[in-house]
């Protein structure tokens, strides 16, 4: 994967939608609003699935242009995804009316491993030469 020329003076641009991302999750984690009732059983977890999905989407694009490898990449962004929802667990535990379910990380780590995996398989694709079925890493 060819790097940005720029990357060094324009990363933090790519990093500002996770960043942002994350303190929108932060803050949401920080108040008390009931959930709308939706009629669907572990609705709860479909969402941490598709938060933290998300989350690893950007960290992902954010490190796009670096040199790394992309199986580097999808595992920094996985790990990275995976953490930062066991920290939101933990501080839920101090929010009033809140509490955390390693149920939640779960989905929280799911969403994160999926998502990673579809953007490698994503990258793998627009990287390959057409015609080409060999898996570039």
């Amino acid at each position: 994967m060819t790097p940005d020329p720029d990357y060094s003076n324009t990363s933090w641009l790519r990093w500002l939608p996770a960043t942002l991302y994350a303190a929108l999750i932060f803050w949401s984690s920080s108040t008390y609003a009931p959930v709308p009732v939706v009629p669907m059983q572990h609705a709860d977890k479909v969402m941490h699935f598709i938060e933290f999905g998300l989350l690893c989407y950007l960290i992902c694009w954010a490190l796009e242009p670096s040199r790394r490898s992309l199986n580097r990449i999808m595992w920094i962004a996985i790990l990275t995804s995976a953490a930062y929802g066991a920290t939101d667990e933990l501080h839920q535990s101090f929010t009033p009316l809140r509490h955390p379910e390693a149920g939640d990380w779960w989905a929280d780590t799911f969403g994160a491993v999926a998502v990673g995996l579809l953007w490698r398989k994503a990258a793998l694709t627009h990287l390959e030469p057409q015609g080409s079925n060999e898996d570039a890493t």
